[in-house]
């Protein structure tokens, strides 16, 4: 079995912050250590915080130098990020974000 935490890292691919993982799943109200199971998967807290931390990468800062770049994303791979990005915010009722947009997220 794996964790909720384990899932989210597997799904993002690219290393995310430990403590930025951490902050979503709370703001998420997710536990990081209970089972990741099919029905989480299929639930908003879980859509809501693996877009939250896909949409992470598009803000993440770049670095370069003469024509070296570390930790850059293409404009293609953005741009089909993007695209998984807002289709998981539509499938849990929220607002689509875009490159260079701020993401804001309201509690209830």
């Amino acid at each position: 079995m794996k964790t909720i935490m384990q899932a989210l890292q597997d799904e993002v691919h690219y290393p995310v912050p430990l403590g930025f993982i951490e902050n979503k799943l709370i703001e998420r109200q997710l536990q990081g250590d209970d089972d990741y199971t099919f029905e989480v998967s299929k639930t908003a807290a879980w859509k809501g915080a693996l877009a939250d931390c896909l949409y992470s990468l598009l803000q993440a800062v770049t670095y370069s130098e003469s024509d070296k770049s570390v930790g850059t994303l293409t404009e293609e791979d953005k741009k089909r990020l993007l695209v998984r990005i807002n289709s998981l915010y539509k499938d849990i009722g929220e607002p689509v974000v875009s490159l260079g947009q701020p993401l804001v997220t309201f509690g209830e």
